[in-house]
Parts: structure tokens; sequence; C-alpha cells
């Protein structure tokens, strides 16, 4: 009965599997229910351009009239049906002209995509540094808990105090609670990750494929791809409007009719041609369009201009961190290997006290936590970057 509770206890573990980044972005629901969001919004933008430039329906017209005069009375009845008709490739023109604003739009809108990406990836790199500093205190408390072992056998032998071995006793404690507490911050920062996803919340962060610390970060080739798309399709749709309205002429209208007048038959058949040469009005649209494509044009490159500018400070300020990050590491290094073991020597000799020891641990540890800070700001920088690049990737 025994083995079979291990077991149990043991099924969860063995179930868990390992999850990688790209299997949290490829199965995070919040994500699919914002791709399928901006494509409902796709075909109602399709529809909506369909329905704009879709010909005026047919018209009927029907009356009733009665004429009373001098020898003359009786009723009259009429009844008509009329339709426009646009000419050319007028509808197609303006159907694509839309078409090509809607897919600017969207591509517009796929930025939240990779924004979210970028988001849940700093979200799984916070975590993977936090889970290895647990892993890091783990072996702190280890080796105090060594050293606390030692002393409490010298205790035995009357070597040291009763208060020495409280302090000691206190500190691995204290070092047990933070450890505890780290663990449960860790869990619920995966946890957290996890509850973003279809997977099983039993998984375990996988954490092998997080981005190196690097100074040099080079953007793809696809850098500001949606932004130039976008811009490239609003470009396109308003040359496609300068040839809508270039056309001379652009519908006619034909009608027909019958009317019995005082028992008299009358057949009607009409066509009316509107005659562009009378108006400005397509002059005022190309021109509005000639604007509009500069306007655009100059839109975009301050976009660029701006993000570039942004991206370089990013790039800056990586380089910045990268510095502080190698900076605190090796004031960790020589305190680990030169300031420490001399502390732990003299404190195992007699000549420093045990609170002097104890502030020289607690130290180290200060460090260490530093070091977490740095790294957790460089890729929270990183990820901004990769947002503000509109990237899919950086080397």
């Amino acid at each position: 009965m025994r083995l079979l509770s291990i077991s149990l206890l043991l099924l969860p573990c063995a179930l868990a599997s390992e999850v990688t980044l790209s299997d949290i972005l490829q199965n995070t629901e919040q994500k699919k229910l914002l791709s399928q969001r901006i494509s409902e919004e796709g075909l109602a933008l399709a529809s909506k351009n369909l329905a704009d430039t879709e010909i005026d329906p047919l018209t009927f017209n029907q009356s009733l009239s009665r004429a009373n005069g001098i020898g003359i009375s009786g009723y009259q009845h009429e009844i008509s049906l009329s339709k426009n008709f646009k000419l050319g490739n007028i509808q197609e023109l303006e159907q694509q002209q839309n078409r090509l604003n809607n897919e600017a739009y969207l591509l517009e809108q796929e930025k939240s995509l990779l924004t979210f990406d970028s988001r849940l990836g700093n979200l799984y790199h916070q975590h993977c540094l936090g889970r290895a500093y647990v892993n890091s205190f783990e072996e702190t408390l280890a080796n105090f808990s060594e050293l606390y072992a030692k002393k409490q056998r010298a205790y035995e032998q009357d070597e040291i105090a009763k208060t020495e071995l409280l302090q000691l006793e206190f500190e691995k404690n204290r070092l047990q609670s933070t450890l505890d507490n780290l663990r449960a911050k860790s869990q619920n920062a995966q946890q957290q990750i996890l509850s973003l996803t279809s997977l099983n919340l039993s998984d375990r962060l996988s954490c092998q494929d997080i981005y190196p610390i690097k100074a040099e970060v080079h953007l793809s080739s696809d850098a500001f791809k949606l932004s130039q798309e976008a811009y490239n399709k609003r470009i396109a749709s308003t040359q496609v409007g300068l040839k809508r309205y270039s056309q001379k002429l652009e519908s006619i209208e034909v009608s027909m009719g019958y009317a019995n007048e005082l028992d008299l038959n009358i057949y009607t058949v009409g066509v009316s041609i509107p005659l562009n040469l009378s108006t400005r009005k397509s002059e005022y649209e190309r021109a509005s369009l000639m604007h509009q494509s500069s306007a655009i044009t100059l839109q975009n490159e301050q976009y660029l201009l701006n993000k570039k500018s942004k991206i370089q400070a990013l790039e800056a300020e990586l380089k910045r961190r990268v510095a502080n990050i190698e900076a605190q590491e090796q004031n960790i290094e020589y305190y680990s290997s030169s300031v420490l073991p001399l502390m732990k020597k003299s404190y195992d000799y007699g000549e420093s006290t045990v609170i002097e020891y104890l502030l020289t641990q607690q130290k180290l540890t200060t460090l260490q936590q530093e070091l977490l800070q740095k790294q957790k700001a460089y890729y929270q920088t990183l990820f901004q970057l990769y947002s503000m690049s509109e990237t899919k990737e950086i080397n």
C-alpha cells in the first residue's frame, strides 16, 4: 500500500513535461483570441467594402393623378424603372482602393501580436532568471547548513558558546525562510505563464532556450516589415484612386417607363449621362489623393526616424546593462574567491566574530541579488527592442 501511495505521488511529476518558449507562444489562448479578432475584423472590412462599392439598386416609381379641366377629366397613371450603372472598371477600382487601405490597417493590427509575443517572452526570461537564482540560493543554504552542522558538533564538545550557535541557527532559519519564499514566487510565476496557454499547469518551463546576454544585438532583416508593408499598401491605394478619378465617364442611368394619360398609352426609354467636364470634382479628388500620398510618405519617414532613434537608444542601453552585469559578476567572483574564504578562515580560527562572518555572507547575497536585478533589466530592455523593431527574431 505504501508503494502504491508513493507511485501516486510521483505520477504527476512523471506526466509533466518541459515546454519551451516556442511551445508557449504557439499555445497561448489570448494570442489565439487576438488573432481571431483581427481575422474577423478583416472579414467585416471586406464585406463593408463590397457594400460601399455596390451599384445602386433598381428604382421603381409609381404615381396616380386625376386631371379636371374644361372638357377634360380623368385619371393618369405612370410607372417607371431606373438604374445607375458604373462604366468600365470604376467599381473594381473602388473596391481595390478600399481593399488596400483595409489590408494596411490589418497589417498594423498585427503589431499587437508581436508585442504580445515580446511581453510573454520577457515573462519567460524573468522566470528563468528567478529560477536560476533559487538554485544558487539552495547552494548557499546547503553550504551554510554544513557550517552549522560543524559548529553544532563544536558546541557539543564545548568549543563554542551557546550564543554563537543560536546566532548561526537563526541565520540558517532565515535563509530557509527566504528560500521557501523564493520557491513560492518562482512557482507562481511559472503558473502565471502557463495559465495564459492551453498547456498543462503541471508542466515545467525548459529555460534551456533563453537568449544569451550579449552587448551586440543584430536585428533580423524583417525589422519594421509590417509597417513598411502597410505603408506600401496605402501608397498603392492612392495610386488606384488616381486611376479611378481619371475616367472621363463614370456612370450612366438607364430608365424606362409607361404612362397612361387620359386613355393615351405612352412608353418612354431614357439615358442620363453625367458630364464630368461640367464639374471639377474629379480634379479635386485627384489633388486630394496626391497630397494624401505625400502626407503618408512623410508620416512613414517620420515614423522610421523616430523608431530608429529609439532603437539606437535601446541598443546603447543594452551595452550599458551588459557592462554593469559583467562588472557585477567580477565583483562577485572576487568576493567569493578572495574576501569570503579569508573571512571564513578568520572565523574558523576565532579571529573574527560570528557577526562579522554572517555580515560577510549577507554581503554576498546582496551582490547576487543586485546581479539578478541587472539581468532582469537587461531582458526587459531586450524585449522592448524586440517589440519596437517589429521583428520576430533577434540574433
